[in-house]
């Protein structure tokens, strides 16, 4: 069994991105993306406040992955490696067996169905690597948009929690969601079952 320092942090091709490791030499795209309001309005964390901040989020997100936790990946442009985004989870619970999903992307490459094959990826690599049962994702409520992406994605809306997130001076709402073990392995049943009856 490898190491923590012994591991090989994944690569995945999604095409036109690639889901790699975030990298110090990221700091600047990282810091500027969080910069743009579009992107940051429903962030429900802390943001970079400067370059040198940035650097250390890089630090403590590559953390989770050496310390098996978690993962979190830029999401990168195939022709340019520029961090365009991210995706990843975190807060594993290995006696619950759930772990938490999240992502942002630049405004610039939205609807290109990047997240979407992104969650698809991510939410595999969960069931599989991590073994949990029960992956979560809270949204903030005006965001309808990523709601509606993760109910696309397979994951059942569970309700609101109210004032659950403190965010840019206030306490906001979240929608909580989830996808369990159960509901992937239908969806992939579906899947081919419905490819079974068009090679039929």
């Amino acid at each position: 069994m490898q190491s923590n320092s012994q591991k090989t942090f994944p690569q995945f091709d999604l095409g036109d991105v690639i889901l790699r490791e975030k990298k110090e030499s990221d700091a600047e795209d990282f810091f500027h993306h969080y910069l743009d309001p579009k992107v940051n309005q429903f962030i429900l964390c802390e943001m970079p406040v400067d370059v040198e901040q940035a650097r250390k989020d890089i630090a403590y997100w590559r953390s989770l992955f050496y310390h098996g936790s978690g993962i979190y990946f830029a999401i990168a442009d195939k022709n340019t490696d520029k961090m365009i985004g991210a995706i990843g989870l975190s807060g594993y619970n290995s006696y619950q067996k759930r772990i938490e999903i999240s992502y942002d992307l630049s405004p610039h490459y939205w609807r290109r169905g990047i997240v979407y094959r992104g969650l698809a990826c991510l939410v595999k690599y969960a069931f599989d690597q991590f073994g949990v049962n029960r992956i979560e994702a809270s949204v903030a409520t005006p965001n309808t948009a990523s709601k509606n992406l993760l109910i696309k994605s397979g994951f059942t809306l569970e309700g609101i929690l109210r004032q659950h997130r403190f965010h840019k001076g206030y306490f906001c709402d979240v929608y909580f969601l989830s996808l369990l073990r159960d509901d992937y392995n239908h969806m992939i049943y579906k899947r081919h079952e419905s490819l079974y009856k068009r090679l039929t």
